[in-house]
């Protein structure tokens, strides 16, 4: 019968053992899933357009990217949140049936381009707008 420092000392040196293992499973995790998400969702591109130039270009995170691409929502904030300084939308962005052209989503080139060419004229004061 092993005695009781000799037990106590291998239960504690299989607890640092694990907490080790576990720890340094974690830190690879979180890094093949960062690898994961730049290679998937990585080199995103928001381009605002007006007269057939470029207004601004902006780069996308990879995290940006992911989580406005899994939520509309998030996108239209995004996308208004781009255009702002520039103009203001008249219509819902996301509703691209409604209003062609204004939102170009390319996922082959991994781009937003916004065209204000195709943004309807604001409604008049006291007529709801159309959606």
């Amino acid at each position: 019968m092993p005695a009781w420092p000799e037990l106590t000392s291998g239960v504690i040196i299989n607890l640092v053992t694990e907490v080790i293992v576990v720890v340094v499973g974690v830190f690879i995790a979180q890094s093949l899933r960062r690898v994961w998400d730049e290679w998937r969702y990585g080199r995103w591109c928001a381009t605002v357009r007006r007269n057939g130039e470029d207004v601004v270009q902006r780069a996308v995170s990879a995290g940006k990217a992911k989580e406005v691409l899994a939520e509309a929502a998030e996108l239209s904030v995004f996308l208004k949140g781009l255009v702002s300084p520039y103009d203001t939308l008249h219509c819902d962005i996301i509703e691209v049936a409604k209003q062609p052209g204004l939102l170009l989503i390319d996922r082959k080139e991994r781009r937003f381009v916004i065209d204000l060419d195709k943004n309807p004229p604001k409604s008049k004061v006291g007529v709801p707008a159309t959606l």
